[in-house]
């Protein structure tokens, strides 16, 4: 018995020393700790890669000291926009101006100087975590535009315990400690990479690894997926009814991915047989197609604009680096189909009417 207690106290001090360790310094520090987003304020990224076709091989991506990606706030400016949403949005591995909201916001500005753009994008956020970054910052800056890029995140995502408002005494002890939020943080890590939403980089997509599936296997993975549906058009609801009482306009944007059922344009390689986590690209390119459906029929019953992103972007490799994310060309012309929607269909009126102030 003594030698028991004796091991029980090392390993309690083994934990105790470690878990102290993490709460100074994190390397896999979350973005989320105590049911809360952090931030990475005035934080600057400098990352080297291989010659990838459409990404440049220095990366330099700064956080300005809101955590977000974009000028500063200085007080002055007469029209206020955040782009909001995940991978697709932040953009991490395109440099500083290059990433769609950048190039979006240089073309707002273009027309109207006192405007102001910032992307606050985040890898790896889904409708949940927008919707607590929405809370917890967005509406405190006062924006008169949101564009929100969401769904991707939120295929096969059950309600995660650590956004819970309802939280328990052994929630927050559990939100305190660094070891569980550190453990969740890999095994969150390990499982992007399984459904392969993580960040990959594929050269040439003829040499992609190749996924037939039969078309009872695919119509299962859609069945399965509809349960999930119903709490996301929920998120969006209350995300919409915040922005209303905010007096913020919400812009829905369709997320746009490389795969489907088609065939690229620049390589004239089928897309749908290629192998995205544990599904083909056939199947991914549907359920990205309902989740896009569902954001859209909430749009149209609300009123509110919807920037059908995936119907304009074509199904062209060179636009994505991985089959999710934008290359600098993917990010250009991304940013060229918001901006003529906005300009065709009047969605900022204050450029669109050329009220410069």
């Amino acid at each position: 018995m003594k030698r028991f207690l004796k091991i029980c106290a090392f390993v309690f001090l083994v934990i105790a020393c470690l878990e102290f360790t993490l709460h100074i310094y994190n390397p896999f520090s979350s973005r989320v700790k105590n049911g809360e987003i952090i931030l990475p304020k005035n934080t600057k990224y400098s990352v080297e890669l291989p010659n990838y076709q459409g990404l440049d091989t220095k990366i330099i991506h700064i956080k300005n000291s809101l955590g977000m990606r974009g000028p500063e706030l200085v007080g002055s400016e007469k029209l206020k926009i955040i782009c909001m949403g995940g991978s697709t949005t932040e953009c991490f591995y395109l440099n500083d101006g290059k990433d769609w909201p950048a190039v979006l916001g240089n073309k707002i500005k273009t027309e109207y100087p006192a405007s102001w753009l910032n992307n606050a994008g985040m890898d790896g956020q889904s409708s949940f975590g927008n919707l607590q970054m929405l809370k917890q910052y967005i509406v405190n800056l006062k924006p008169n535009y949101i564009f929100l890029m969401c769904g991707l995140n939120d295929m096969g995502l059950e309600a995660p315990s650590y956004f819970d408002e309802n939280k328990s005494l052994f929630t927050k002890i559990y939100n305190f400690l660094e070891i569980p939020s550190t453990v969740l943080n890999i095994i969150r890590a390990g499982k992007a990479k399984e459904s392969g939403l993580n960040h990959r980089f594929i050269m040439d997509i003829n040499k992609a690894e190749r996924l037939q599936m039969h078309d009872t296997a695919i119509v299962n993975c859609l069945e399965s997926e509809q349960k999930f549906l119903s709490a996301y058009v929920n998120r969006l609801n209350e995300f919409a009814k915040i922005c209303k009482a905010n007096n913020i306009q919400l812009i829905f944007i369709s997320q746009s991915i490389l795969f489907s059922d088609e065939k690229d344009l620049y390589s004239n390689t089928y897309l749908g047989d290629i192998k995205t986590g544990q599904i083909n690209g056939k199947t991914r390119g549907y359920i990205s197609k309902m989740y896009n459906k569902v954001t859209f029929d909430f749009a149209e019953s609300q009123k509110i604009p919807y920037i059908n992103l995936n119907a304009r972007l074509p199904k062209d490799s060179r636009f994505f680096y991985d089959g999710y994310h934008f290359t600098n060309d993917g990010a250009e012309i991304t940013a060229g189909i918001i901006y003529d929607e906005i300009i065709s269909k009047n969605l900022i009126p204050e450029i669109s009417n050329g009220t410069n102030p």
